[in-house]
């Protein structure tokens, strides 16, 4: 727009500018913006387009749904005076008649010039006839030198008349220096993620910007309706202001009424349905238009017309002289597809299918007939159908195909023959929805193959099923449901020990731990004789132990591992390799985690992202963590019984704490908690390191107590070392050693019975904080080292040293660490710490940089001034004199504007 506000502006402008690209490029919404920047500088504005039949209407320029625009209405008229409407009137002959051409332009520019600084608007000139474009070249002769412009929108590529007179109209303007011409290109990725960060408020996942870019190569319009269509159906997720992919949609389509769809359905009920048939047949190329031809009873020469129109339009585009047809935007082919008819949609389908089954045609994406055979249903051979859909299933699914799966197998239920493969295909389609996280049908197929083919079910599978309902429950949050489960109100037709497992899944599901450690005991008989059920049971009962302070049958499953029953079926090896990974990353055990991923030859893309979250926490991989963190709590896929989500989120939130972005780490908290995950007491303890970084004392203590009550009730003392070691440091910074000793004596039992090495650590850290124990300082720096987790070691290091215990040359070293982590926050208060010690701090001018940024961050979060004081520890005062000078510098006029700019990685370095 500032090229054209330019040229506008210009002493010697040229009378007529001219906006081109393609349909949904954006030159409507540039002449609404033109519109109002013009009125902002006085310039009277008059809007008119086109119509389909050649004529001319007003035009308020609205912008197209769902584009974002500062005004809602046109800018009101200058008192006493309304914009002048001169629509340019075709004159009959006015194309062979140059004199008569002249005569109609003269009066359009008389009512034009009479009105002063002038511009006339005109949208969809691609419309206009032959006369009516001889008019306009003539009136932009006759404005050329005057006050009064002319900017013209015209939808490329030129068709019909326009394709004939327009280029020699342009070329004599041109050569006369009348014309300036502005050409629209679609947006590149940049662009799009700017659009996609207006639409959602937040940053998006880069699977998201690969996806728009292909369906809509840039055209904004195309783009505003795909970003509505994953925002309506949850395809697309915000958690903490970044937008992810949480499933990939097999067909986003724009609805009947967007204008992309309307400009085809405009050319005509043939060319619109020769339309849909190619959004279904263009992939097998050169045999496309001969079968459209058959289903829509066209001859070769009429179908080559209509196709040629679509050519023509910009809708289609013709390769290899006619061996390869795609359509340009691939969002209009899966929208017309959505346009189809049950019917016309299986009539299609199956013409598709017979001609590749026949070899009459060839498709080199093997998808591509299988989607095909699961929309034609029984329209073709359903025993070879269902082998098609099953067989393509049973090649594997990635997390791209999954929706795509989930439509084969449902084809694939319809077309099964007996109850046998009705039971099979029934557990596969629950199977692929529970991958994708569409726990509703996932619980449905479950409960319907439980309950209605339980005779088709052999005993491993049932368990699993079971397992699957429960884990559905779980996601969706039906806690009544498990409560039945568990008291056995709901049951599902199954052994005693099938029954007891199920039942520990339900009390996992509700955190009930001691209760499911005491089921699990007391069903053991039952649970070992099915294979399925004992390795499932062997394993929660590690769990169960676990988490009491019993490790023992924790350490033996991970001994015998190779001995664990069905461990050569790959589901089952993967089931307890993420388990036992979960189980060790929570329990801090980075080193161990690792080796058993190697041992298990496995890489760690094929974690559950909980685990790829937690991993990367613990080697000190700050946003790699957040984002996998995020990614996890977006896609919804931890189970009733997966202990990793508090976890990870809870290391998300240290993470997030040390860079000083609190609000958002409690934001995650709250988005967690409501998600209603098991150990939830971790996220308790992570809260109240929040509430102590904001003074809030009494209240940390208070959650801390209450929670570590609430555990015991449980029977938990997994991760109650984290509250522990809280309790006992506002112990001392408060005076209360006696408090402090009675946290440290906690610890250590806390240590003999979980024998860890972050029990072990933590006691050792208290021993020294509390005791002035030097010896024991000296161990817990060991153990800090060997255990090679940065975050936790800067930590201790700052403690030692804080409490007397270690030495202050100490320091410098958690001062770098906390550099590599980006934790701005742990850097500040450290810098303090050192000062108070007379070490010297390195890099001034980096420190008041970076202590400007984290005041940057600390608002852009919310905060306060009081509560900025106190993060801070500086006085009201200071914290009014740092703002002003970080606004000035800056340039930036408020909080909102510094939250975007941080959010957008626009902040000024």
């Amino acid at each position: 727009m500032d090229e054209i506000l330019g040229v506008l502006g210009s002493p010697t402008r040229p009378p007529l500018v001219t906006i081109t690209g393609p349909a949904g490029v954006g030159r409507t919404a540039l002449l609404a913006r033109l519109r109002d920047a013009l009125a902002d500088r006085g310039v009277r504005t008059t809007a008119i387009r086109f119509t389909p039949d050649g004529s001319t209407i007003p035009t308020s320029l609205a912008l197209p749904r769902g584009e974002p625009h500062q005004r809602a209405k046109p800018p009101p008229p200058a008192a006493g005076t309304g914009p002048t409407w001169s629509p340019i009137r075709p004159a009959e002959g006015a194309h062979d008649n140059a004199t008569l051409a002249r005569w109609a332009a003269a009066a359009t520019a008389a009512r034009l010039l009479a009105a002063g600084p002038t511009a006339l608007l005109v949208d969809d000139v691609q419309w206009a006839d032959a006369d009516t474009l001889a008019v306009l070249e003539a009136l932009v002769r006759r404005l050329a030198g005057t006050p009064v412009s002319v900017v013209c929108a015209v939808r490329t590529p030129a068709t019909g008349v326009l394709a004939a007179v327009g280029p020699p109209m342009l070329d004599r303007l041109r050569r006369d220096d009348l014309v300036h011409r502005v050409a629209l290109r679609p947006l590149r990725r940049e662009g799009i993620r700017q659009v996609v960060r207006g639409a959602t408020q937040a940053v998006p996942d880069e699977w998201i910007l690969t996806l728009l870019t292909w369906l809509t190569r840039g055209i904004p319009a195309a783009l505003h309706g795909a970003i509505r269509w994953l925002c309506d159906h949850e395809a697309l997720r915000v958690v903490d202001r970044h937008a992810y992919l949480v499933r990939c949609p097999y067909e986003v389509a724009l609805p009947a009424d967007h204008e992309l769809v309307r400009m085809i359905r405009r050319l005509g009920p043939t060319t619109w349905s020769v339309a849909k048939g190619m959004a279904v047949l263009h992939p097998l190329g050169a045999a496309a238009p001969g079968l459209i031809g058959e289903v829509r009873a066209l001859s070769p020469e009429q179908v080559r017309a209509h196709l040629a129109v679509l050519v023509q339009q910009g809708v289609l585009h013709r390769g290899r002289a006619g061996a390869s047809w795609r359509f340009t935007l691939p969002l209009v082919g899966t929208s017309l597809r959505a346009c189809l008819g049950p019917f016309e949609r299986r009539q299609l389908a199956a013409k598709a299918v017979t001609a590749i089954w026949t070899g009459a045609a060839h498709c080199a994406d093997p998808d591509y007939l299988t989607d095909q055979v699961a929309a034609a249903g029984r329209l073709v051979d359903p025993v070879r159908a269902r082998a098609e859909l099953l067989g393509r299933v049973m090649q594997g699914t990635d997390s791209e195909r999954l929706q795509r799966a989930e439509r084969w197998l449902r084809a694939a239920v319809d077309l099964a023959e007996g109850r046998a493969q009705r039971a099979t295909t029934l557990l596969m389609h629950a199977s692929i929805c529970f991958a994708d996280g569409d726990y509703e049908r996932s619980l449905a197929g479950a409960q319907t193959v439980l309950r209605e083919y339980s005779d088709q079910l052999n005993p491993e599978v049932s368990q699993e099923l079971q397992g699957m309902a429960v884990g559905a429950l779980h996601s969706m949050g039906d806690f009544a449901a498990l409560e039945d489960i568990v008291s056995q109100r709901r049951r599902w037709p199954s052994d005693a020990g099938q029954e007891a497992i199920t039942r520990t899944m339900a009390l996992f599901s509700l955190d009930r731990w001691d209760e499911a450690r005491v089921l699990l005991a007391g069903t053991r008989d039952s649970w070992a004789a099915n294979p399925t059920s004992a390795g499932l049971g062997e394993l929660f009962t590690a769990i169960t132990e676990l988490w009491s302070g019993n490790p023992e049958p924790f350490e033996r499953g991970l001994a015998n591992r190779d001995r664990r029953p069905l461990r050569e079926v790959e589901r089952h090896r993967m089931q307890w390799v993420n388990a036992y990974v979960t189980l060790l990353l929570t329990l801090g055990d980075l080193s161990r985690a690792e080796k058993l991923i190697i041992d298990e030859n496995l890489d760690t893309g094929q974690l559950l992202l909980n685990n790829q979250a937690l991993l990367e926490a613990l080697r000190g991989h700050a946003d790699t963590a957040i984002d996998l963190a995020r990614r996890s709590m977006a896609r919804n896929l931890a189970l009733g019984h997966d202990t990793g989500r508090a976890a990870v989120q809870s290391a998300a939130t240290a993470l997030l704490l040390s860079q000083g972005r609190l609000t958002t780490a409690r934001n995650l908290l709250a988005a967690t908690r409501a998600s209603n995950p098991v150990l939830g007491h971790l996220l308790t303890y992570a809260e109240a390191g929040l509430d102590r970084v904001l003074g809030e004392t009494e209240r940390a203590t208070a959650k801390l107590t209450a929670a570590q009550h609430s555990a015991r009730e449980r029977g938990l003392v997994i991760g109650t070392e984290f509250a522990v070691r809280q309790l006992a440091e506002m112990a001392l910074d408060s005076g209360q050693l006696d408090v402090a000793q009675g946290h440290l004596a906690e610890a250590e039992r806390i240590a003999e019975a979980m024998r860890t090495s972050r029990t072990a650590l933590y006691a050792l850290l208290l021993r020294a904080v509390v005791e002035h124990d030097h010896d024991a300082g000296k161990e817990c720096l060991r153990v800090a080292r060997e255990r090679g987790q940065s975050l936790e070691l800067a930590g201790v290091l700052e403690s030692l040293v804080r409490y007397g215990v270690g030495d202050t040359g100490l320091l410098p070293e958690a001062y770098e660490i906390y550099g590599e982590l980006g934790a701005l926050l742990h850097r500040a208060r450290l810098r303090a710490l050192m000062r108070e010690h007379e070490i010297v701090v390195p890099g001034r001018q980096a420190t008041v940089a970076e202590s400007e940024r984290l005041l940057a961050v600390l608002v852009a979060e919310g905060l306060s001034n009081k509560q900025l004081a106190t993060v801070l520890r500086i006085s009201d005062k200071s914290v009014e004199g740092r703002l002003s000078r970080l606004f000035s510098r800056t340039g930036l006029r408020s909080r909102i504007e510094l939250a975007a700019a941080l959010l957008g990685g626009d902040y000024p370095a």
